[in-house]
């Protein structure tokens, strides 16, 4: 798919790849002048520096959020219109070479520009959205900004997605807060506070459309009964919960639902109460039981992850870090096996959001929606977009003009600029024979 800003002509596609060792290397290549790539250096001392001053403003990346990194989150660098714009400006000089910036310009100023981006691990928390380009404009006025997986994906796809035309008659899945067994440690993502219930919001939205049978908020769902949901084709999957990844071990990136530590699958279960619908469930499924923690329960008979939870071909996932792939050695994580399911289009976040409760708690800001529901509202209604990536790109754009009128923590791109779309549609792939 291309992302094509309504009412402009065609993009103009820059390339950016990232790769590491030691050092971050960075390839440019427009799609229209393939004959003059450029290659960029940034040093590993600059560049740890620099995310280590992102992550200062950042929640911690444990799997567990203390009151302590909320709070600083809330109130710290990406909340202050000052200090968020040094660190985006700084962002802009080391990553964007100056003829890159120079070109960014005067292509935007031509027509529709996108960008087409696969992060290296020491790049994968970066908004590229916010890198100032120059003295008026943030990467994000001058282009859509969507992110890539690496080209293997495409060698052995399990599943291709299915035309956006042809699905959008279906359902949709709708997996909001969904109820987790008790001591998981995991509180409601949706905070519920006398007067405004923020829940209310959704299920006008939930009764506004055809939704599958195990759709709802707060609903007691497990693996199997989204499988069967999954069943009905749905033309979207929508999920607000919680998701939680450790680093550096591919495929532990997991979303919480209603499992109790009984259910089979391939995850190690949390507090002896719950066991997390992790990436290598769904690309392995039931098909590799040597793997599975539990041989006397499991499911027979063996199938693919792909087989028991196709993904339809637009894929949202507000949740803590969903998009953990990237900060891996080894890129798999939730993005990539829903794309190797089905998917085209997977909306998600590259660090954990704060949610709505430590913002009124912490930062004063008790508006409903808060900013992580507000955020959730809008890329629902972009995943209906004929062009998901460029609706979500062109809120964001209404997003940094809030931030610009009235920065501070209820309007801050700690939350907007969290979210990107990852985009694989399908690609034919040819085998060579070595002579």
């Amino acid at each position: 798919m291309t992302a094509v800003p309504t009412g402009r002509p065609t993009a103009a596609v820059l390339l950016v790849r990232a790769f590491d060792a030691d050092a971050t290397y960075l390839s440019f290549r427009w799609i229209d002048d393939p004959d003059n790539p450029q290659v960029h250096v940034v040093e590993a001392g600059q560049r740890d520096a620099l995310m280590r001053h992102l992550d200062a403003g950042l929640i911690g990346g444990s799997d567990e959020q203390t009151a302590d990194q909320a709070r600083q989150a809330v109130t710290g660098m990406l909340t202050d219109a000052i200090s968020e714009e040094a660190m985006s400006r700084r962002l802009g000089r080391v990553l964007l070479p100056a003829r890159v910036r120079r070109s960014l310009v005067a292509r935007a100023a031509d027509g529709a520009v996108r960008v087409q981006i696969t992060p290296s691990r020491a790049l994968a928390r970066v908004p590229w959205e916010l890198l100032v380009v120059d003295d008026h404009h943030r990467l994000i006025e001058l282009a859509d900004v969507v992110y890539e997986p690496p080209a293997a994906i495409h060698v052995g796809r399990s599943r291709l997605p299915e035309p956006w035309s042809a699905v959008q008659g279906r359902p949709v899945c709708y997996l909001v807060d969904p109820r987790l067994p008790s001591k998981t440690g995991m509180g409601q993502v949706l905070w519920q506070r006398s007067g405004s219930p923020a829940e209310d919001l959704f299920l006008e939205r939930i009764e506004q459309c055809e939704v599958t049978a195990g759709s709802g908020i707060g609903e007691d769902v497990n693996r199997w009964e989204l499988q069967e949901d999954l069943a009905e084709r749905p033309r979207r999957l929508f999920y607000f919960g919680h998701v939680s990844s450790t680093l550096d071990q591919p495929g532990s990136s997991s979303l919480h639902i209603g499992d109790t530590v009984d259910v089979w699958g391939l995850a190690e279960p949390m507090n002896d109460a719950h066991r997390p619908l992790s990436a290598l469930d769904l690309l392995l499924g039931t098909s590799s039981p040597e793997l599975g923690p539990d041989e006397l329960h499991r499911p027979a008979p063996p199938r693919s992850g792909a087989q028991l939870w196709p993904m339809p071909p637009r894929v949202a996932l507000i949740a803590c870090e969903g998009g953990a792939d990237y900060r891996s050695s080894e890129t798999f994580g939730l993005v990539t096996v829903m794309f190797s399911a089905g998917a085209e289009v997977v909306v998600t976040t590259r660090w954990a959001l704060p949610s709505d409760r430590a913002f009124a708690e912490f930062a004063g800001v008790t508006t409903v929606p808060g900013p992580t529901l507000e955020l959730a509202l809008a890329v629902d209604l972009t995943q209906e977009e004929g062009d998901p990536a460029a609706a979500l790109a062109r809120w964001q754009r209404g997003k940094l003009e809030e931030w610009r009128a009235a920065p501070g923590p209820a309007t801050s791109p700690l939350t907007w600029a969290a979210v990107g779309a990852h985009v694989c549609p399908p690609r034919s792939v040819v085998y060579r024979e070595e002579i």
